[in-house]
């Protein structure tokens, strides 16, 4: 329970390793022990007042689908992998002779080139940007939202309960009272910008919680390799990066083939650009994102290129 709520110190993390050393068996016994607290959450969800009999009939809306990405479970180091394999196999039969019902959530979804703004329970409020999917679970015990995949900008009620938690991959967000936004696109990296207030991002680990307290204006990320880097962004920048909110797409000296990439996750007609020297030029501007043959149009315009439409493209040439 003292490595789930917070990392170690030095002094008890050596006595971990030490002890982890004396025995094999202890890896599997420790990765089972983490399987327990993975389901003790999801049961956690269901409330005290939960009745089996009742859980097939919810609204279509409040389920726990399996297409939701369980939260990331903690992983072992490599080295503990090649030490433990066996005792990691026994765990996978353990977890299977724990409850399998999971948490009931309500999902919230947008299509491609949609923004929904989305009221919830405790007063808070989340708006979705394109092509996003979240798992909302709020109640008396905790307030929960799992980001599936896309972008969400969350607004945090100030209210006498436990914190506002906003998890997707390995990232986990905390707030009492904060706006802040969690991005996770199929590509990238998770990432997290606070405009206002206050967040604790946590990065899970088989031994531990890596925590970093950010104030307004500040970013963090989850590189590939599993490092997180933080730092602060300046004002304007952020409020570029969030004109989503308004169906707007803003750049500033951006290199045409990321403002053409972002135009892709709005519409189905792309924007094509064979040549890598057109690529490489800079855009500055406000663009409505569901209007790529018009931001095609402006670029061709201001940078001198020809445009040529086909049936679901857009194809920018010198």
């Amino acid at each position: 329970m003292r490595f789930d709520e917070a990392g170690p110190g030095e002094a008890e993390q050596t006595e971990f390793e030490q002890w982890l050393e004396c025995d094999i068996r202890r890896v599997g016994a420790f990765a089972r022990a983490q399987a327990v607290l993975v389901h003790v959450r999801r049961a956690r969800a269901l409330g005290a007042g939960f009745e089996p009999s009742s859980f097939e009939s919810v609204p279509s809306e409040a389920v726990a689908p399996d297409s939701l990405e369980a939260p990331a479970a903690p992983f072992l180091t490599r080295r503990r992998m090649l030490m433990g394999g066996a005792a990691v196999a026994a765990t996978g039969a353990f977890a299977v002779l724990l409850p399998t019902q999971r948490a009931a959530a309500v999902v919230y979804e947008t299509g491609r080139g949609e923004v929904r703004l989305v009221p919830l329970s405790d007063g808070s409020t989340v708006t979705l940007n394109t092509d996003s999917r979240i798992a909302v679970t709020i109640d008396d015990t905790h307030r929960h939202v799992q980001l599936v995949h896309g972008e969400a900008l969350f607004k945090v009620a100030t209210a006498k309960r436990p914190a506002f938690t906003v998890e997707t991959g390995e990232m986990s967000v905390r707030a009492q009272s904060a706006t802040f936004a969690v991005c996770r696109l199929k590509a990238g990296a998770p990432e997290v910008k606070v405009c206002d207030g206050n967040v604790d991002v946590a990065k899970s680990s088989f031994l531990g919680r890596n925590t970093r307290h950010l104030g307004a204006n500040m970013r963090a990320v989850i590189k590939p390799d599993g490092v997180m880097i933080d730092g602060k962004v300046a004002a304007g920048t952020l409020e570029r990066e969030l004109a989503w909110q308004e169906g707007m797409l803003s750049f500033e000296d951006t290199p045409l083939s990321q403002a053409v990439a972002q135009f892709a996750r709005y519409s189905d007609r792309h924007i094509r650009i064979a040549d890598p020297a057109v690529a490489a030029e800079t855009v500055t501007g406000l663009y409505a994102a569901n209007n790529p043959e018009g931001f095609a149009q402006a670029v061709a315009l201001g940078l001198n290129l020809h445009m040529q439409k086909t049936a679901g493209n857009i194809i920018l040439t010198r």
